[in-house]
C-alpha cells in the first residue's frame, strides 16, 4: 500500500475530527459525559466543552501535518506512521483504563472503534508500505 494513501486517510480523519470538535464541542461534550450528568451539573458540561475546544487544534494539526507530508520519502512516512501507532496505542490504553473507569464520563467501547480502525490502518500502512 502506498504510504501516501495511508497518510491521506489518517490525515483527513484527524483533520475532520478537529474541525467537528471546533464547531460542535457542546454536542461532543454531552456525548462524553451523558445527557443526565449534563443536566445535573452544568459545570461538568462546560468543562467537557472546553476540553473539546482544547483538543480540536491538536487533532487539526495532526491531520494537516499528515496530509502535507503524504508525498515525503518512504523512510519519513514509515517513521511518521510508527509515531502515530505509538501515540494511538497510548490513547487506547487510556481509553480502556482511565476513561472506562471514570465516574464522570459516559465512555463505551464503541467510542474507541474509529481510533482502533485508524490504528489498524496505520499498522497496515507501516508494514505494507511501498
Amino acid at each position: 500500500m502506498k504510504t501516501s494513501i495511508t497518510l491521506s486517510i489518517l490525515g483527513a480523519y484527524n483533520a475532520l475530527m478537529g474541525v467537528l470538535m471546533l464547531f460542535s464541542p457542546d454536542k461532543m461534550a454531552i456525548t462524553m459525559i451523558g445527557a443526565n450528568r449534563a443536566e445535573k451539573n452544568p459545570d461538568l458540561e462546560h468543562m467537557a466543552t472546553i476540553f473539546h475546544y482544547g483538543l480540536a487544534p491538536a487533532l487539526l494539526m495532526i491531520g494537516l501535518i499528515l496530509i502535507m507530508i503524504r508525498k515525503c520519502d518512504l523512510g519519513t512516512a514509515k517513521k511518521t506512521l510508527l509515531a502515530y501507532v505509538i501515540a494511538t496505542v497510548v490513547l487506547l490504553t487510556l481509553f480502556f483504563t482511565v476513561f472506562l473507569k471514570s465516574t464522570v464520563m459516559d465512555f463505551s467501547v464503541e467510542m474507541a472503534v474509529p481510533d482502533m480502525l485508524a490504528l489498524t490502518l496505520a499498522l497496515f500502512g507501516y508494514y505494507k508500505s511501498k
